[in-house]
């Protein structure tokens, strides 16, 4: 079945369309190659029987494709049982998801985009005091981060274009952060050994 809208389509779909979608330097016959592979990744066929899908089909992948991107956050969402919030506000975002998201945006933006966006949450529950934060146990953290590649682009996307504009000013103010981090830590290490070789630390 082919999505109607970008809502129907999640990251792991996403990031396989990715490469196909830039066609402006592609001859006649490339394009026509492009939209068989894009039915093809779409439907998960063959690019044999993807070349014997309709002309309506073919049409329908165009018009999803030419659809305007989401642009609404959804600030809370369910994934797999689990409820979720982003952190959009910057002070919400501590070094380790800063670092994380970092890592994948590094080695590759789309392909890591559940990555990415795994690192921009929080997992709550519904509580008799209302929403809480909660952690994953260490073990089930790589399950989850896996299971945000069927996140629907409608929810992923949005989240993603916000963040790449908000970590243009936060990038120097969280190198900042980080180098003074590790400044402390080394001063505080140093003063360890100090007070070791000076007997005050026995």
């Amino acid at each position: 079945m082919i999505p109607k809208d970008w809502s129907e389509v999640d990251i792991e779909l996403f990031v396989k369309l990715y490469p196909t979608f830039k066609d402006e330097t592609l001859t006649d016959s490339q394009i026509i190659d492009n939209k068989i592979k894009q039915l093809s990744i779409i439907k998960n066929i063959s690019l044999e029987d993807a070349s014997l899908c309709t002309t309506k089909e073919a049409h329908k992948v165009k018009e999803l494709l030419t659809k305007e991107m989401p642009t609404k956050i959804v600030e809370k969402f369910k994934l797999n049982g689990v409820t979720y919030r982003f952190n959009i506000d910057a002070n919400d975002l501590d070094s380790g998801g800063y670092v994380g998201v970092m890592n994948a945006i590094k080695d590759d933006p789309i392909k890591n985009m559940h990555v990415s966006i795994f690192n921009l949450t929080t997992p709550i529950k519904l509580t008799v005091k209302g929403w809480v934060d909660y952690e994953f146990k260490h073990s089930e953290v790589g399950d989850r981060m896996n299971e945000f590649k069927k996140l629907p682009l409608n929810i992923a996307y949005p989240i993603s274009v916000f963040f790449l504009n908000l970590l243009e000013n936060l990038t120097p103010v969280m190198e900042d952060y980080l180098s003074k981090s590790l400044e402390k830590m080394s001063k505080e290490l140093d003063k360890t050994k100090e007070d070791l070789l000076s007997g005050d630390g026995q």
